[in-house]
């Protein structure tokens, strides 16, 4: 089947879903946001978002996610990227908005924030406006994980999660992802992490270490800067990298969907080197050790209770950018 012939410009730009290889999660703050230091490693799984003038905004969802619940108004990450960018550049075009939608909805993957990188890309090409910095400021007031959704590759998150740093990564990464039978809002998730820290702590002033020392400042230590992970990248050893990675959102999402533990015992089960919460969940990944590994894995995963679908894929992939 042919391409649909456009009667107005268009512009297509493409992004991708991540993982984050380390999420650590702070006590929220005056505002109710969480501090984080997090790793973020973007996938080769595509958000593909072609923008076309048109008389009015409108916006249509295609691909193997396109049935499942995503909003076509303002709440759309994709259009309100055009819309915030009209508003900080002046810019008076209205927009057709079409999302290839590949990324799995509400799992945990950022693709809503690849949707809005991309947009943003693809409405800056459209409108002509090649100022970078810009488009950096204005991804962040759409949300934390759009900053790194522009940028791609792997990097280091700050604060929201929107002050990055890039990192040093050698390699690939092959992945299984594992998305599950459930949902999960991640305000919800973000609550019960403050709910079962408020229960640990209950007894003490602290919490106890392995080796007996009491933690008096946790929330520090959570932020830290995760070393084993950075050094583990810059030499590529998928052994020591899947030893290391880590989410502090795993015991709230297993909580609230205890299904996401049987998905991960059988990962390991599998033969997984890492099994690691995406974000807040609830897709699982699964760390191989190259693209054969990811196949057996991904068979196997294909027939365990409480997984919808298995995804194979790769990681680092690169920031928003268009496509020709």
């Amino acid at each position: 089947m042919s391409a649909p012939r456009r009667l107005h410009p268009s512009v297509t730009a493409r992004a991708y879903g991540k993982i984050n290889l380390h999420l650590g999660v702070g006590d929220p703050g005056p505002d109710g946001y969480h501090a984080l230091v997090t790793v973020f490693e973007a996938l080769s799984t595509p958000e593909t978002v072609t923008i076309e003038l048109a008389q009015e905004d409108s916006v249509a969802v295609t691909g193997r996610r396109a049935s499942e619940g995503i909003p076509l108004d303002e709440r759309n990450l994709a259009l309100a990227a055009v819309i915030a960018f009209r508003e900080r550049t002046g810019w008076g075009g209205n927009v057709a908005i079409t999302i290839d939608k590949q990324v799995p909805v509400a799992g945990g993957m950022g693709g809503g924030s690849a949707d809005a990188a991309a947009a943003l890309v693809a409405v800056a090409k459209l409108a002509g406006f090649d100022d970078r910095a810009v488009l950096e400021e204005i991804a962040a007031t759409l949300g934390a994980d759009v900053p790194f959704a522009l940028h791609g590759g792997v990097a280091l998150g700050r604060g929201r999660g929107d002050d990055l740093t890039r990192v040093l990564s050698q390699g690939t990464h092959h992945w299984v992802l594992a998305t599950s039978t459930g949902k999960l809002s991640t305000p919800d998730v973000y609550r019960r992490v403050d709910e079962l820290r408020e229960q640990e702590a209950t007894g003490g002033s602290g919490s106890t270490d392995t080796d007996g020392s009491t933690d008096t400042d946790g929330s520090a230590a959570r932020l830290a800067e995760p070393t084993e992970v950075l050094a583990a990248l810059a030499s590529g050893d998928v052994e020591a990298l899947a030893a290391h990675v880590h989410n502090d959102m795993t015991d709230a999402a297993v909580s609230l969907l205890p299904d996401i533990a049987h998905v991960m015992d059988e990962g390991r089960r599998a033969g997984a080197h890492a099994v690691l919460l995406s974000g807040s969940g609830p897709t699982v990944g699964f760390l191989a050790q190259n693209a054969t590994h990811a196949l057996e894995l991904a068979v196997l995963l294909e027939a365990s209770r409480g997984v919808r679908e298995v995804v194979r894929t790769t990681g680092p992939a690169r920031g928003a950018h268009i496509v020709e």
